[in-house]
């Protein structure tokens, strides 16, 4: 039934889970206690396996949303200075496996806000195409993917290490958590910090999924469980090829039950604080605007750093996504959403505290955009960059951040700075004169 904490249930494949599962995904039993979303990653034993037993070298393991990133197919793992690839979809019980693929739900994504959800083969079909219920971007929702919560993954046991693929492996990383419910309607349950910014904490089901070198998702073989990126991929899954896991029995799988375009992923629920902007004409915050991004993402940068600082934890303890707001002003651009949530399933309860702050939170996320110990341009390692954000270091501009905060705190419009505007036009100049064109010049 629905869940009483207001957290969507993500499907009925979790009602039939035993007792303590239950509790650990409601979050009723603290998660520090017991890691419950864990998968391996298994290099099997030649030696010692058997076709009715399989023996590993090697079974490492991560929490999942890690894990969705660290040993997606086609990654390289390295383990006691051998590297290994991940090349199977794989669980010792095989009946987790084909679970796991019975289970599998249909992922949309907005190709315009990047706002996500699943639903079930009830609720959608695949390769569907609708309006984005965030930004209302039309047809660019979907197309619906298969997605699918993977038991383990496998180096294949027919591989020997170090055989990586020649070419560097295919990039592909989980998103950052999206949060799927829109935020309360009631007005009661948003707590106002400024004209233009109010508030609220829940506990929502967040969903973090890989869709794949390119978005494209991966090809599986739904029989034996060997996977590779879709786009790039050696095409091993689709004809006969050898199975992934110890079977002297019958070694070669047909291989005629493949699928194309899987994305893998996973639920939590989460302690989250959902941040409401609202902006007026002729400021706008339309996800088609690169600006927009930038803003977004800076902001919420910031404030996780921030709220990492007042409450003495580490930053990986917080992330920080954002969206259009799911509201008839969020489509026009003028209402977007920054959530800030715990990234331990279950939630660790600092969120919940970073609320307790109210404005102050603001106040020391606008002093961490405008004053940089190193004074950077845009972005740097002292303010706003780390290990963690490397692949949106292009989407940080702490000035871009600031102008909007300070708009959102004070009101005052945002405005670009005369001297950086000054500083972009000669870089323009030069290179666009450093392109040298015949019969061209640029003032």
């Amino acid at each position: 039934g629905p869940a009483e904490d207001g957290a969507s249930e993500p499907s009925a494949r979790r009602s039939q889970t035993n007792l303590l599962d239950r509790l650990l995904y409601k979050g009723v039993l603290p998660r520090y206690a017991f890691p419950t979303d864990v998968v391996s990653f298994y290099v099997f034993d030649r030696d010692r396996s058997t076709p009715f037993r399989a023996e590993f070298q090697y079974e490492p393991s991560q929490g999942l949303p890690v894990a969705l990133s660290q040993y997606a197919p086609g990654k390289v793992v390295w383990i006691d200075n051998k590297e290994w690839t991940s090349g199977a979809l794989y669980a010792p019980v095989q009946k987790e496996r084909f679970d796991a693929w019975r289970g599998r739900l249909l992922y949309f994504e907005c190709r315009v806000c990047h706002y996500a959800i699943h639903l079930s083969y009830s609720e959608a079909s695949r390769g569907e195409e609708r309006d984005c219920p965030a930004c209302g971007a039309e047809q660019q929702f979907g197309r619906a993917m298969n997605w699918l919560r993977p038991p383990g993954f496998a180096h294949p046991v027919s591989k020997d290490p170090g055989t990586s693929p020649d070419d560097a492996p295919a990039r592909s990383y989980a998103t950052r958590a999206k949060l799927m419910a829109p935020g309360p309607t009631e007005e009661s349950a948003w707590e106002r910090v400024t004209d233009r910014l109010e508030e609220t904490y829940r506990r929502e089901t967040l969903l973090v999924t890989n869709t794949g070198p390119r978005g494209e998702g991966y090809s599986y073989c739904t029989r034996c469980g060997l996977i590779e990126p879709t786009k790039g991929g050696s095409g091993d899954v689709t004809g006969v090829h050898p199975k992934p896991y110890p079977d002297e029995k019958e070694p070669a799988c047909p291989g005629s039950a493949s699928t194309r375009g899987l994305v893998l992923g996973t639920d939590f629920i989460s302690d989250v604080l959902l941040v409401r902007l609202k902006v007026d004409p002729p400021a706008t915050l339309q996800p088609q605007y690169l600006t927009t991004h930038i803003a977004l993402r800076s902001v919420a940068e910031a404030m996780t750093i921030a709220s990492a600082h007042l409450l003495d934890i580490e930053a990986t303890e917080l992330q920080a996504e954002y969206r259009p707001a799911l509201t008839p002003l969020g489509p026009m651009g003028l209402e977007s959403e920054i959530y800030l949530y715990d990234t331990l399933a279950g939630g660790a309860g600092f969120t919940r505290r970073i609320r307790d702050y109210g404005l102050d939170i603001f106040k020391h996320t606008l002093d961490r955009l405008e004053n940089c110990p190193a004074g950077c341009d845009a972005s740097c390692y002292q303010c706003l960059r780390s290990f963690r954000n490397r692949f949106e270091h292009g989407l940080l501009d702490r000035h871009v951040g600031a102008s909007l905060l300070r708009y959102l705190l004070h009101g005052t419009l945002p405005a670009m700075d005369p001297a950086r505007l000054s500083r972009s036009a000669d870089q323009l100049n030069e290179d666009l004169t450093s392109l040298g064109l015949p019969g061209v010049t640029f003032t």
